[in-house]
């Protein structure tokens, strides 16, 4: 996005039309008519007893996204089946949560399989139903793997990553807010309001339900949820449930391939989390750099916004941060920008060192912070901080366009002497990754016992944009033997994006192995998963491989 614009939302939808032009292309199409959707998560007794009557009064429908054990089970406090089956009748959703609220990126690959077919087909079986294709992740956490585990049960998955819907939206990654005890009313009939200028689809995110004042985060008061469900009424948006909304997208389940990655442009990019702990928002329409809206932000007393990645990015895909900041009506901020992993702190400086003059009052600065300035090459980002450094009250600073760009192509390492950045062995062979002889290069080399179909499997959870790249390369030794049948094949979850032999591999020597993607018939896509593979079904001799990588 190009050019500075000040928006202030006094003439409603006919001004958000002149402005989609400046949207991000991922998210920039607006449906016909605002859309707002209830989601009621695990299966709480509460939302039967105070959420139904009251959704019912008004003739509202939802989508509950139910733990199946808790219901099958009888667990204290959930819904029974009886209950299910009337919400059912009422002409309600029944969506998938897992069968036992597991952290889904903490399991196995099994144990994922197990949480999402076995959850589904107990809602088929014993509910009647022919489909269940919306899911919710437990506790909103997913990660790459996950999403493609999702994919093959599931034709959408709804997250808790704030923000609104559009009609080009990424329907595995759709944006909802969580309304927690401490997220008022008129903070949700903004939302509401929003969506019903903006053509928007806005999904909020409820719990428990409590006839009197909330104890913890997840309860939300009778009160506050009727005054919400009156607001949609009165706005007279569109109400659907989670499928009916998704069959009005476009049904992109990826989103384009651009030379950065949206940490925040309007809202929030796919992936990340609002952890802040500062006064902020992000929904702020006074001062906005370009498209419709910024961050505004309270830098005082070190609190911070914090934006967390579920999956974390590999740092060596990325050669720098850009941001428009704006020093608001004083200028001169002091605002430290740290890059995590967690604990570990990857990187820091602040925004006037990156400047190299402070920050100016009532006007827009773009910032850039190289990654190479920081010593910041390899490693994993989880944690973006921008902070107070001054530990005093200071005015507000705006933010807008934050990216991390990607560096220019380079060779990617998937082994050299061990596995790259972000590739994990998920091999069945027989093999090691630590062989000390023959090695081309280096002190390692991996062996490989490729026999009767085996072999090794290396995954990359955050998956890697092959557009970037021309071809795949390995150094190749038959061993005592030569003449192996071994294949390669690149994959996205059960997707094969492409698959090649290795041709003859020789016995005590080393060949270097070339694969152009143009010779599989591959331009595009996402490779997690990187399989090489015995093809013979026989037992045949050791092989050794060297220096595999990704070439541009």
């Amino acid at each position: 996005m190009a050019g500075s614009v000040v928006v202030r939302m006094t003439r409603g939808f006919s001004l958000v039309l002149l402005l989609l032009g400046t949207l991000p292309a991922w998210a920039a199409q607006p449906f016909s008519q605002g859309m707002v959707t209830i989601t009621l998560d695990d299966g709480w007794s509460t939302q039967y007893t105070y959420a139904r009557p009251a959704l019912q009064q008004r003739g509202l429908r939802s989508t509950y996204y139910l733990v199946t054990e808790g219901i099958r089970g009888g667990w204290g406090g959930y819904l029974t089946t009886s209950q299910v089956q009337t919400l059912r009748n009422d002409g309600n959703e029944l969506a998938g949560h897992t069968l036992t609220h597991e952290d889904l990126p903490t399991l196995t690959a099994a144990q994922v399989e197990a949480q999402l077919r076995d959850s589904q087909a107990w809602l088929k079986s014993q509910f009647g139903l022919a489909s269940v294709p919306a899911f919710a992740s437990p506790f909103g956490r997913y990660n790459a793997s996950t999403l493609t585990a999702i994919q093959k049960y599931y034709g959408s998955h709804r997250t808790v990553n704030g923000g609104f819907n559009y009609r080009d939206s990424n329907i595995l990654q759709l944006r909802a807010y969580d309304v927690t005890s401490d997220v008022s009313a008129a903070t949700v009939r903004g939302w509401i309001d929003r969506a019903a200028a903006e053509g928007t689809w806005l999904i909020l995110v409820f719990h428990e339900f409590v006839n009197g004042t909330p104890t913890r985060s997840t309860e939300c008061s009778v009160s506050t949820f009727t005054a919400i469900l009156d607001h949609v009424k009165a706005r007279n948006v569109r109400n659907v449930t989670v499928s009916e909304g998704v069959a009005l997208t476009e049904g992109r389940t990826t989103d384009p391939i651009t030379n950065y990655t949206v940490v925040y442009d309007n809202m929030l990019g796919d992936g990340f989390g609002n952890w802040s702990w500062a006064t902020h928002s992000l929904d702020e329409r006074a001062t906005v750099y370009s498209g419709l809206s910024s961050i505004s932000f309270e830098p005082d007393s070190w609190n911070a916004l914090y934006f967390h990645h579920v999956s974390g990015l590999d740092v060596s895909q990325y050669e720098s941060l850009e941001l428009m900041v704006h020093g608001g009506a004083t200028g001169g901020q002091k605002v430290k920008v740290e890059f995590r992993d967690g604990t570990p702190v990857l990187g820091w400086t602040t925004l006037d060192a990156a400047l190299g003059r402070p920050l100016q009052a009532g006007s827009w600065q773009k910032v850039t912070i190289p990654f190479a300035s920081l010593g910041l090459s390899s490693g994993v980002l989880r944690d973006l901080y921008i902070q107070d450094a001054s530990g005093a009250n200071q005015g507000t600073v705006y933010l807008d366009d934050l990216r991390l760009i990607r560096a220019s192509p380079k060779a990617l390492s998937v082994y050299t002497d061990a596995l790259g950045i972000g590739f994990q062995d998920w091999s069945w062979a027989t093999h090691s990754l630590t062989a000390s002889t023959p090695v081309y290069a280096g002190t390692s080399a991996i062996s490989f016992e490729p026999d009767e179909w085996a072999g090794l499997y290396f995954r990359h959870d955050a998956g890697i944009d092959l557009s970037r790249y021309k071809s795949i390369e390995l150094m190749v030794h038959g061993g005592t033997t030569g003449g192996q049948q071994v294949r390669v094949e690149l994959r996205d979850g059960n997707t094969v994006l492409g698959t090649a032999g290795l041709g003859s591999i020789q016995a005590g020597a080393w060949k270097r192995v070339s694969i152009p993607f143009s010779t599989m018939g591959l331009s595009v896509g996402t490779l997690r998963d990187l399989y090489i593979q015995d093809v013979s079904g026989t037992n045949q001799g050791t092989v050794y491989i060297d220096d595999l990588r990704l070439v541009p």
